[in-house]
């Protein structure tokens, strides 16, 4: 009887309509319509199968969704309730959206903190894709109380790493360098493309022949692609040095995962301090544009944002390399050891 009593509650609530078929199927799917835990695998499933959300976000979500399982698990076997997640059942303690709350949310981030030695990016990231979920939940008539209303988690990003002008012309050496073997010149040949227009691998995989009108590349990213925006980018003359193909798509290469173990071969041979990885390459388009003199409102433009403000880490990836190159003059400082070699003063 409770059962019914919660869902009548529910339903007045919100101000929907109760059939006897509706009333039916909700005492059926009480457990699952009640746990915010089966809400995100259920929803997430959906909108992925109907391709309202990339593979990837998908996989994020469910990696969320398992320490989320996780963690609730453990909180409530502190009360002696012995569950066990298993491939049978894989969510033995349901998570009630009434048990949403700031503590709640709270002791989630220490538990990743401590756990699993997540940095606050990662735990930002799992925050967001719940809130995403809560926030889809409420849309659809669920009555609890919205925790993000009152709890705010701050996590500073990182700057991006990108690539010095240095870097770039030491990596177009090395595409046209006898030794380069001919899956590093494969990879080299778009990863520069990207350093010199700023496209992501997805686009990078897609972008064709067709794409390339009056010296401009012109294309809907395959990220924004849900809004219809088109992104023109003006290409410089070296960029056709890069396109071996004649027809069809521009590039012929492998899988990302692939491409990232190469790049972190070349990054080593090259020494560059960080491993690269196919994301570096629009960084250092953004950092060099801005470097070089471009402005923060034509570099938007080219890369396709909505918010100038993502725009704006280039433009303090640039000021931090300025401060950074201060350091010249610690060379004036240098002793020399016995050797006649200089070594840093103290």
């Amino acid at each position: 009887m409770g059962k019914i009593n919660e869902i009548f509650k529910t339903f007045r609530l919100a101000g929907r309509d109760l059939s006897i078929e509706i009333l039916e199927r909700e005492y059926y799917n009480f457990r699952k319509r009640n746990c915010f835990l089966q809400y995100i695998d259920m929803e997430s499933k959906e909108r992925y199968k109907r391709k309202k959300i990339e593979k990837a976000t998908y996989d994020c979500n469910q990696v969320a969704l398992n320490k989320l399982n996780a963690f609730w698990v453990s909180e409530c076997n502190r009360k002696n309730q012995n569950a066990v997640v298993t491939e049978e059942n894989r969510f033995p303690v349901p998570l009630p959206f009434s048990q949403l709350s700031v503590k709640l949310l709270e002791n989630y981030v220490a538990y990743c903190k401590n756990l699993y030695g997540n940095s606050p990016i990662t735990i930002s990231k799992n925050l967001r894709d719940f809130k995403t979920y809560i926030n889809r939940a409420q849309n659809d008539k669920h009555v609890f109380d919205n925790p993000f209303n009152k709890f705010k988690y701050k996590a500073t990003e990182p700057l991006p790493n990108a690539h010095t002008e240095d870097e770039l012309v030491a990596l177009l050496k090395l595409l046209n360098h006898p030794v380069t073997t001919e899956s590093w010149k494969k990879v080299l040949q778009h990863y520069l493309y990207s350093c010199f227009t700023g496209l992501r691998i997805s686009d990078i995989l897609a972008v064709g022949h067709s794409n390339i009108q009056d010296g401009w590349l012109v294309l809907k990213p395959h990220k924004t692609r849900r809004w219809d925006k088109t992104v023109r980018i003006p290409l410089h003359p070296i960029c056709q040095k890069f396109i071996t193909s004649t027809t069809g798509k521009l590039f012929k290469t492998f899988s990302e995962q692939y491409i990232n173990r190469i790049l972190k071969e070349i990054g080593k041979y090259l020494n560059i301090p960080f491993e690269p990885s196919t994301h570096t390459a629009r960084h250092t388009f953004g950092t060099i544009f801005i470097e070089l003199g471009g402005d923060v409102v034509t570099l938007k433009d080219y890369m396709g944002h909505s918010d100038i403000g993502t725009t704006m880490k280039y433009v303090h990836i640039s000021e931090k390399r300025k401060k950074e190159k201060i350091n010249v003059f610690d060379k004036l400082f240098a002793k020399p050891d016995k050797d006649g070699k200089k070594k840093r003063g103290t």
